[in-house]
């Protein structure tokens, strides 16, 4: 209806910003996407970002809050993040405090981690379960954690950096200089390079995924990364016992497509399905 209410939500990724209308059964009524420029002066894109707020507002009064998460690690108060390696212009910003000054309404910060659990929790595959784990895909690699309804935050608001555990030593370096970590094997850019490497070309992460789906050998190869993925997601039983698994994708990936439904079947594989 109309008159519902709405809450803005926005997600600062590494690669991308996202921006939402959402009504309080978490269907989308408006969606936009923008670069996440944040390697120079913030200003900039912190200005598109409100001017692109202001027109999802645009004749609707029902607004009721602004949600943001953001990569990285956020303060212990959540107006922003402190450690972003992949937006570092954000680094130290009160974006709680710029956004609740521009709109006027009560602004909610989130590790990304966090949120896209909480979400999935409320929303997705996670209702109904006591304890669940959310893995998260894109520019980067991590997991968000939530047992009986909170979410796990003790370390930069969300469940620590799951994104670097080690699960192959010495093997190749993310974009922070970790050797052999999940992210690095894992994520995009993980999967990408294998096929560079065998190729000498770049290929999309998700045709190289579908690809290995549609059963072709060499594809196979590089699509390594979906056996360590189910690695990984057995490493973070010692944490939590997860009752239940689910995955978020983004750059390179598309929850809904082929690729995405392949490496989320890895999850359920490795770890144990408890009551």
């Amino acid at each position: 209806m109309e008159d519902s209410p709405l809450a803005a939500g926005i997600d600062i990724g590494g690669t991308h910003t996202k921006l939402a209308l959402v009504d309080k059964g978490g269907g989308i009524v408006e969606f936009q996407r923008v670069s996440s420029d944040t390697f120079g002066d913030p200003q900039p894109f912190l200005d598109e970002l409100v001017s692109r707020i202001e027109k999802l507002r645009e004749g609707r009064e029902r607004v009721i809050g602004i949600g943001l998460s953001v990569h990285g690690y956020v303060d212990p108060e959540r107006k922003g993040p402190i450690v972003c390696p992949n937006t570092p212009a954000l680094r130290g910003l009160d974006l709680r405090g710029f956004m609740e000054d521009n709109f006027r309404l009560p602004v909610v910060v989130n590790n990304d981690l966090t949120a896209h659990a909480l979400a999935e929790y409320d929303y997705g595959s996670g209702r109904g379960a006591r304890r669940f784990l959310c893995m998260a895909v894109g520019t980067g690699l991590g997991a968000g954690v939530v047992i009986d309804g909170e979410p796990l935050r003790y370390l930069g608001g969300c469940a620590g950096d799951t994104g670097h555990v080690i699960i192959q030593p010495g093997g190749p370096s993310c974009s922070m200089g970790c050797r052999g970590c999940a992210e690095a094997l894992c994520g995009v850019a993980g999967i990408e390079r294998l096929a560079r490497e065998r190729t000498g070309h770049t290929t999309p992460a998700h045709e190289v995924i579908s690809r290995a789906c549609e059963g072709e050998p060499e594809a196979r190869r590089d699509h390594e990364a979906n056996r360590r993925m189910a690695w990984l997601d057995a490493c973070f039983a010692v944490l939590d016992l997860p009752a239940r698994a689910s995955g978020a994708y983004g750059r390179g990936f598309g929850g809904r497509s082929h690729a995405a439904r392949s490496l989320r079947a890895a999850l359920p594989r490795a770890g144990r399905r408890l009551p």
